[in-house]
């Protein structure tokens, strides 16, 4: 529950318990007023706790049930006075915050002319002496206090309903403005990412086709001008430099998950880049749905099968490498296995808490298997949720 209604419920049923005893002292010489008008309040307590609770779920509902407990506290204000008028400026409070439009104009009025109705008519003796002028000029004054007090009270309750209006219209804008700053960050960024592929493009396929024709005329004229050849070398360099500082640039203004939008391709070249000697045999497996995964699963795996493979040629030792990606009743199951040379106990390296760390953040599982001599094993189990 918010603090503030926390507070407000504490002070109001402090207020309900103090005027039921009010009510009760008042009418204790009178035993058929007591049971009237302290059975009445009763009345309003329930009424109100059934209002405020949402009980009501016919449309008008709680503008009756308001209304009543409007009507009946100014019934029991009007024959026992005494602490009950606090609640008729309860029920005004409630209804300037929570009912608007018309309704809540027309209700505001009628419980205005209420309080002033019962303030007034308990300075007569009797009503003909309403009619007297004598009457207005002795209470004249007291009233004109009163209805200025009610004023005050109605504006303030309305300055705070219009600042609380805006408060929330303020909010919902900030929330919308946002969402609206994220979406042009992601559409600035996708643009930043399409520049500079675009750049690079020209940029690198310039350079190459510069550099292939310098090569085609190098390589033809290698015996008949050295001299040439070397100019022409020395050029093929400097493209070569000025290519490879145009392609760092790039790299750098890209993400690193960029990489990873063909996890296949991204996966062979990993086992190529280790493979060059050609003393490593590969056993891979990958379903072909896996690629239809979002970006975040893409860059897990990836990292999964990078660090098994530099575990298995770092420390295994292994020749044999078997590799399977696939997708079985909602999950990612990966298995990694080599026949290095394994070890009798698991060492937990920021290799390997590196792998935990991405696979636990899915919730999903990993286990280690291995022996001595007999390679190791990485099986990994991570749950696709929907996005």
């Amino acid at each position: 529950m918010n603090k503030h209604l926390k507070f407000y419920y504490y002070i109001s049923k402090a207020i309900y318990v103090f005027i039921f005893i009010d009510i009760l002292n008042r009418t204790s010489n009178n035993i058929i007023s007591s049971i009237l008008f302290v059975g009445m309040f009763i009345a309003i307590i329930i009424n109100d706790h059934l209002r405020i609770y949402g009980f009501y779920t016919y449309k008008y509902g709680c503008y009756i049930s308001i209304l009543i407990s409007a009507i009946m506290s100014s019934i029991i204000a009007y024959f026992v006075e005494g602490n009950i008028d606090i609640y008729m400026f309860m029920v005004l409070y409630e209804i300037i915050l929570y009912i608007g439009g018309r309704i809540g104009k027309t209700f505001f009025i009628v419980d205005i002319l209420l309080i002033l109705g019962v303030i007034i008519l308990r300075q007569a003796s009797f009503f003909k002496e309403l009619c007297n002028t004598s009457f207005w000029r002795e209470n004249l004054l007291n009233l004109i206090m009163i209805s200025l007090f009610i004023a005050l009270y109605s504006f303030a309750l309305y300055a705070y309903k219009a600042l609380y209006v805006e408060k929330t219209k303020v909010e919902k804008l900030n929330k919308y403005l946002e969402q609206q700053s994220k979406q042009i960050e992601r559409l600035t960024i996708t643009k930043e990412r399409n520049r500079v592929a675009q750049e690079t493009h020209d940029y690198l396929g310039h350079n190459l086709s510069a550099l292939n024709m310098n090569l085609d005329v190098a390589g033809k004229i290698i015996r008949q001008d050295p001299e040439k050849t070397r100019k022409i070398i020395n050029k093929c360099q400097n493209l070569t430099k000025e290519s490879m500082n145009g392609l760092r640039k790039a790299v750098y203004s890209l993400k690193e998950d960029n990489r990873l939008l063909g996890l296949k391709d991204s996966i062979e070249k990993l086992m190529q880049n280790i493979n060059s000697t050609g003393n490593v045999n590969f056993f891979f497996n990958f379903a072909q749905e896996v690629e239809e995964l979002s970006l975040d699963y893409k860059n897990i795996i990836y990292s999964i099968i990078r660090e098994g493979l530099t575990n298995s040629i770092k420390h295994g030792q292994a020749n044999k490498i078997y590799i399977n990606i696939e997708i079985n009743e909602g999950n990612i199951d990966i298995v990694f296995k080599d026949n290095g040379s394994g070890c009798s106990k698991i060492i937990r390296g920021n290799g390997l808490k590196g792998i935990e760390e991405r696979i636990f953040k899915t919730g999903g599982i990993v286990d280690y298997k291995t022996e001595e001599g007999k390679g190791f094993e990485i099986e990994g189990k991570i749950p696709i949720v929907a996005r």
